[in-house]
């Protein structure tokens, strides 16, 4: 179970379209808003299901604290499919129309919205208020700037913070490129929330650049920078980087290159591992892991030592590959310098089968890792962190001495097979 506050900002919109005042005069900033209204929508009706990787800086700091600390770095695959924002672990079969705090969890605040459903409300939803700010120079290129105001009521963007959640106003600033009138950045303030969500003020900022595609090129978010302040004075920032934008089709294919062609030989089914509930597996790590370096969401690789084998029957070979994802990566110098690797199974394969890999660590064993990594510690104090405790249901912990701990190549380990759910597929 996850006991820290996650902070979460979703945006759901159906675009409305925007109101237009017959007697209003069309001043010339009147008609560049609606040049640019114009773009934009054009944009954005051409614009192809696609994912990108987004990588998150998560940080918090307390308000007796000038500096912020560091929690996690999460990467995620997000997608914007049919209008809507889906995300998943980089790898997984599918994208989820689910809640992203339950995908990522951790301490850090989280949101959405950055991809188009922002941009979608400001520009569409009929509800902001333009006004015309002159030029400034964004990114080297002068950008035609303008500030807007979206009031509580009618803004579509819920913000909750644990159980309590409600529709916030905002303010801000757009600024759209001079020359191709396309957007290059978005910057929102959250000024009018709803008494119940203890949230004190919030920022983001998005960049905007051209991204190709496939053969076309689209204008979509580059990067973000959001700070959430509570009541008590506690700042979270995310800072996150997109990347590796491709096109998607379908529920699970990714399109990364040219399709084969038509004469290319059907690959021949699959062999689905079940694996029974209590077998002892020895697995070493593939490539040496940094602790300070690992990122959430990323894919670790273990390969197996030895043939796992029941009553004579091989189960799984010596080499079969065993991918695990890391749930939490933390290093912290109290109560003494320390790092913590939270890993969730994934698959397991070989040649042409490929399962569920449903286990628990069983060495190096968690009481064994607490004295050897807090050994100059009074007993007393050899507690496990409290951070452990966020870890997802199902996720192992390796734990070593030392702030900057790795894990080399060779890391040799063993996990005992859990009862599978009944619904394993590769």
């Amino acid at each position: 179970m996850r006991l820290a506050p996650v902070y979460l900002m979703l945006l759901g919109l159906q675009a409305l379209p925007a109101q237009y005042d017959p007697k209003a005069p069309l001043t010339a900033d009147t008609i560049l808003m609606a040049r640019i209204r114009s773009v934009v929508s054009q944009m954005m009706a051409r614009m192809p299901n696609f994912t990108c990787v987004e990588t998150i800086e998560r940080s918090r700091r307390e308000q007796t604290s000038k500096k912020f600390q560091l929690l996690d770095t999460v990467r995620l695959e997000v997608a914007l499919v049919d209008g809507k924002e889906l995300y998943a672990w980089p790898g997984a079969n599918k994208f989820e129309e689910s809640d992203v705090r339950l995908l990522v969890g951790g301490q850090g605040a989280i949101g959405t919205g950055d991809f188009a459903l922002h941009a979608k409300s400001i520009y569409f939803s009929g509800n902001a208020k333009f006004e015309y700010k002159g030029q400034e120079t964004i990114n080297g290129r002068p950008a035609h700037k303008f500030y807007f105001r979206v009031p509580r009521i009618g803004s579509y963007y819920i913000m909750r913070m644990g159980s309590a959640e409600g529709e916030v106003g905002y303010h801000g600033w757009v600024w759209n490129d001079v020359e191709t009138l396309e957007l290059t950045r978005l910057e929102m303030n959250i000024d009018e929330i709803p008494p119940q969500v203890p949230l004190k003020e919030g920022h983001k900022l998005l960049d905007y650049a051209p991204v190709k595609i496939g053969a076309e090129t689209y204008t979509l978010p580059v990067g973000m920078d959001m700070s959430l302040t509570s009541m008590d004075g506690t700042e979270s920032r995310n800072r996150a980087l997109f990347s590796g934008c491709r096109q998607y089709s379908g529920e699970s294919t990714l399109i990364f290159e040219d399709p084969p062609p038509d004469t290319a030989a059907p690959k021949p089914a699959r062999t689905v591992i079940s694996l029974p509930e209590g077998v002892p597996v020895q697995l070493k790590l593939t490539a040496s892991l940094d602790l300070g370096k690992s990122v959430v969401g990323d894919s670790v690789k273990f390969e197996v030592v030895k043939n796992v084998e029941r009553q004579g029957t091989v189960l799984l070979p010596k080499g079969a590959v065993v991918q695990m994802r890391i749930d939490m990566a933390v290093c912290r110098e109290f109560p003494a310098g320390h790092c913590f690797l939270a890993l969730v199974p994934g698959q397991v394969s070989y040649e042409n089968a490929s399962g569920a890999f449903r286990a628990k660590l069983q060495f190096p064993a968690l009481d064994k890792q607490l004295e050897m990594a807090f050994v100059n510690l009074r007993p007393e104090m050899r507690m496990p962190p409290a951070e452990m405790a966020m870890a997802s249901p199902g996720a192992s912990i390796i734990l070593l001495r030392g702030s900057r701990a790795k894990l080399s190549s060779g890391f040799s380990t063993t996990w005992r097979t859990l009862e599978g759910r009944g619904d394993d597929k590769p």
